[in-house]
């Protein structure tokens, strides 16, 4: 073992060492502070019998506790609204299916939902055909679709888009590809700014975090990168990075998940949490978070962040439909 891989190693066992169920991970020193720190608070995750089982992959906020939430399996192409009730300290308190909206069409993967509450545009991201649809939800139709070339062209099967957010602030959409493109170096990603009439505006560079577990591992075992991102009214961008790792008989498989903050161009990440849940036979508390949106304000002005997870329409009766929020 040579002089590099001798510090890798030792630096993964320390990173290993430290991870704990709901938080203390550690992230890497060239983490600077974006502004002040988020100070966020993880509150605990809840599930749901009364919705229908699903593979909810996405939300956004609509207004009144109304929230778009796709889904990235079923035949038909749409969105779920949920009612999401809230504590007083942002804890979930209860979630309620308010119908499906049909859009005309197959269901390409959706992975990612976006809302403009100015026009009432809603964006959804499709990952097997690596395009955006905006549909206009007055109107009740689709008026516009973009292909995001190189996703399409270069992508990773099952790899393309996972993420979506309307930043209010500039007026725009961001994604970014989950994993590296084919040709790209390392773990650097594409991090694409569009028009809200979805023309591509700008690109920056990503770079996500190095997988805990090895990489030679089946993709069907092994997923990480960019599950989401969320833009905040001061410019910068949440990033909910996501490693999942399925063991071989499936007892101990763990999701890892961390927030970043970030300033699109600066390579700067500000660490904000991290959980990770696991699947066992006692306390299991295994949930795919892959959606991720701000919902209404606390009365004390304190932001909640609401996420999703995938339960692959509750796999076997064993996993669950989870939801849970951040306050900072």
């Amino acid at each position: 073992m040579n002089f590099r891989h001798a510090v890798l190693f030792t630096m993964l066992l320390l990173q290993v060492s430290f991870l704990t169920e709901e938080g203390g991970f550690p992230h890497s020193a060239e983490d600077v502070e974006i502004g002040d720190s988020l100070h966020a608070e993880l509150l605990p995750q809840h599930a749901f019998k009364a919705l229908p089982p699903g593979n909810y992959s996405g939300i956004s906020y609509l207004g009144n506790d109304d929230y778009a939430v796709v889904s990235d399996k079923g035949s038909q192409a749409g969105f779920y609204v949920f009612h999401i009730s809230l504590t007083s300290n942002g804890e979930i308190r209860q979630v309620e299916n308010k119908g499906f909206t049909v859009i005309p069409g197959a269901n390409c993967d959706e992975e990612a939902v976006a809302y403009d509450p100015r026009t009432r545009h809603l964006y959804i991201g499709n990952e097997a055909s690596s395009e955006i649809i905006d549909y206009d939800m007055r109107a009740g139709k689709v008026v516009r679709t973009t292909v995001i070339d190189d996703y399409r062209r270069l992508g990773q099967a099952n790899r393309s888009i996972e993420s979506l957010t309307y930043d209010r602030q500039r007026d725009c959409l961001f994604t970014v590809n989950e994993s590296p493109l084919i040709g790209d170096t390392g773990l650097s990603l594409r991090l694409k700014q569009f028009t809200t009439d979805l023309k591509t505006e700008k690109e920056y560079a990503y770079r996500a975090d190095e997988p805990l577990e090895p990489t030679d591992k089946p993709d069907n075992r092994h997923a990480y990168g960019v599950a989401e991102l969320l833009a905040l009214e001061d410019g910068t961008l949440l990033v909910l990075e996501r490693e999942l790792y399925i063991r071989p008989l499936r007892l101990n498989s763990w999701v890892m998940n961390k927030v970043f903050r970030v300033r699109p161009g600066s390579p700067k990440k500000q660490f904000v949490t991290g959980w990770r849940t696991w699947l066992r036979l006692v306390d299991n508390d295994f949930a795919n978070y892959e959606g991720m949106c701000e919902g209404p304000r606390l009365s004390d002005g304190r932001h909640v962040v609401v996420l999703c997870a995938d339960s692959q329409d509750r796999y076997k009766g064993v996993l669950k439909d989870y939801f849970r929020t951040i306050v900072f």
